[in-house]
């Protein structure tokens, strides 16, 4: 049996698409842009009231939303792939800590970069809530950033490549770019090379950005 995946190239679902490949699972990759035209963004709405990407539909037809818990749903489901911590390794807590900060609060900040009419319908005030949501984006990059700085590495949890890694290596990707990411987060870096370097996560990247920069 297969999954579903309904994501758009260089959006959300690229940590799946990456998991999925990385855990070997077979899947079908649906395009839908939650930012394209009304009737594509009706039809997302009708798999994910939300209308966003990634939607996980699991092979006895469920359906799953939110990056972070797909991701944290497949490393605990595929534990043989060893992208996850085990529920009593001494690293899971500072696993689980990272994945919900990263989607509370960085991942969240996209969602009025994306779209601030959806916060406030006057466009005078687009100005002031995008400012907003940047700053805060770096804000919290930088005190990621700090918490991992001296870290043994190469990875962001030691020696071996998780979902985590993976989960950043995307958002490093996103705006304002890779070169503000490398300025503000260079205790991050090396992970997020390390992963970018894994041929499976490479050939991912290669269909969903412009890695060379």
């Amino acid at each position: 049996m297969a999954y579903t995946l309904y994501g758009k190239a260089g959006f959300g679902s690229v940590c799946v698409e990456a998991a999925l490949e990385l855990v070997g699972a077979a899947y079908e990759f649906v395009e839908l842009d939650p930012l394209g035209e009304a009737a594509e963004q009706r039809r997302l709405r009708t798999i994910n009231p939300v209308g966003q990407v990634p939607t996980l539909i699991l092979p006895d037809d469920s359906v799953m939303t939110e990056s972070a818990a797909i991701l944290i749903w497949l490393g605990d489901r595929y534990p043989e792939a060893g992208l996850a911590p085990a529920i009593d390794a001494p690293e899971r807590a500072e696993y689980l800590r990272w994945m919900l900060f990263l989607s509370a609060s960085i991942y969240s900040t996209f969602s009025i970069s994306d779209g601030p009419e959806r916060f406030h319908p006057d466009p005078a005030t687009h100005p002031t809530l995008l400012d907003g949501a940047n700053q805060r984006r770096a804000d919290m990059w930088v005190l990621m950033n700090d918490a991992f700085d001296g870290a043994p590495g190469p990875f962001l949890l030691g020696e071996t490549m998780s979902l985590l890694d993976v989960y950043v290596a995307m958002m490093s990707r996103w705006d304002p770019g890779r070169a503000d990411f490398v300025d503000q987060c260079p205790a991050l870096l090396p992970a997020v090379e390390a992963t970018e370097a894994d041929p499976v996560v490479a050939a991912v990247w290669a269909r969903n950005f412009r890695t060379g920069g």
